[in-house]
């Protein structure tokens, strides 16, 4: 970055005070008043990006920023005298070591056997101190979704899978079930205490 010669950096400086002690009118505080108080149309935030991914043949998705990370399927070692599902044991991706889980039993459903050990993927999901990884089938792609489209979810999901599960997302290609992170890494949690 180039610094600006002492001369020019003194001109700006008086520009900007000017700028920032001018007058407002009465009028133009009014109106831009007004327009902040006006009900925004709805945008697409970060928090209504979805990343889509399959377990078992069913679609799922998570928001994106919920998502730490993806990768390739990678050895998972089991830790001694803690093999309660849905805990796995530990990975190691890029010198991170991480708590490994299994989504699937969460939900209360099994991974596809037939599915492409290829297009197999991990997911971690949580903080930088506190986050988890599963294993998924595949990971289709990371999309914006319009909220006011969701639906409420069926009251025929399993229990588990109830409760990690926050509503439907209609999409052009089919349906996905929104998950819960929070609420996933709760179940994962309670598993390791």
């Amino acid at each position: 970055m180039t610094q600006l010669p002492p001369q020019d950096l003194a001109q700006k400086k008086i520009g900007l005070t000017q700028l920032l002690a001018r007058p407002i009118l009465s009028a133009s505080l009014a109106q831009n008043t007004s327009d902040l108080a006006q009900e925004r149309a709805q945008s697409l935030r970060e928090e209504d990006t979805i990343l889509l991914f399959r377990i078992g043949g069913e679609r799922f998705a998570l928001p994106a920023n919920s998502v730490l990370n993806v990768f390739p399927l990678t050895t998972v070692r089991n830790v001694p005298h803690r093999t309660r599902p849905p805990f796995r044991g530990l990975c190691c991706h890029e010198g991170a070591i991480l708590l490994t889980g299994m989504l699937h039993v969460v939900l209360d459903m099994d991974m596809d056997a037939n599915a492409d050990a290829k297009l197999r993927r991990m997911i971690v999901i949580g903080s930088e101190d506190a986050s988890w990884a599963f294993e998924v089938d595949a990971v289709d792609c990371i999309r914006k979704v319009d909220p006011s489209r969701f639906r409420n979810a069926p009251s025929t999901i399993p229990k588990n899978a109830s409760s990690c599960t926050n509503c439907i997302i209609p999409l052009d290609d089919g349906d996905a079930v929104l998950l819960n992170p929070i609420a996933i890494q709760t179940i994962m949690e309670k598993a390791i205490q």
